[in-house]
């Protein structure tokens, strides 16, 4: 009988696989048969998939290294839009840079990789883009607006893409991570009361981990979700539906 959950073969793209959450995807997805190319700003020891080094905001570099990787392999499966920063607030209106910075990389390259992948899957006629978007997609979060506004961006961009992409059988969709335990979130998962903080508003009292994002990922990169599109699959432990 067919694993309909199967990645066996599947080319995915993931970017941001330095540290944290992509790093932790883009090396076992590998084990999970699939050929997968990792961006990453800087060049990575011992990684299980194909490196390469590209900033992603670079859009003339990368659109050369998509169009590398279909021609090698022929086709290009999966998408997964992983890359994202965040800035504080605090003299914003002085920094532009950074705002641009943040803007950038969480919702402007993300929509011009979908669309430049988009391409090649589309001579196929199948494919998935996964997004990894954010609570502040949905929720408001204290002084950090800008990173709150990039993600709310991209999750809506995400629905349109979607609405675009359908008549090539292309799909995309959101994954909306609570608060995993990587070296981003040490710092807070590491602090008595920020963690407490977080713990106490998940249903299942306590943080995930990149494994609970993991197998999100396979699941919108295989024939299980062929009918999910435009969708937010939230994986927070309970954080956006609970109440008291």
């Amino acid at each position: 009988m067919m694993n309909i959950f199967s990645i066996q073969n599947k080319v995915i793209i993931v970017t941001g696989v330095s540290r944290g959450i992509g790093r932790y995807v883009a090396d076992n997805l590998v084990d999970y048969g699939a050929k997968v190319y990792g961006f990453s700003r800087k060049k990575i020891i011992k990684s299980k998939f194909y490196n390469i080094v590209c900033d992603i905001n670079n859009h003339d570099k990368i659109k050369k290294e998509i169009k590398k990787i279909f021609l090698k392999e022929k086709k290009i499966s999966i998408l997964v839009n992983n890359a994202g920063i965040t800035k504080p607030n605090k003299n914003l209106e002085k920094n532009l840079e950074s705002f641009d910075e943040v803007i950038n990389t969480n919702t402007k390259t993300p929509i011009l990789l979908s669309i430049e992948c988009y391409k090649y899957m589309s001579k196929n006629k199948l494919g998935s883009i996964i997004n990894i978007c954010s609570l502040a997609s949905k929720l408001g979060f204290p002084k950090n607006s800008v990173y709150v506004a990039s993600k709310g961006g991209l999750s809506q961009a995400s629905k349109a893409l979607a609405i675009d992409f359908a008549k090539n059988n292309i799909r995309v969709n959101n994954i909306l991570p609570g608060y995993i335990k990587t070296d981003m979130t040490i710092k807070s998962y590491k602090n008595k009361k920020d963690f407490k903080i977080r713990n106490d508003r998940t249903m299942l009292k306590r943080w995930g981990d990149p494994d609970d994002i993991l197998g999100s990922v396979i699941f919108l990169s295989s024939n299980a979700s062929k009918y999910i599109t435009g969708a937010d699959l939230v994986v927070d432990g309970g954080w956006l539906s609970k109440g008291l």
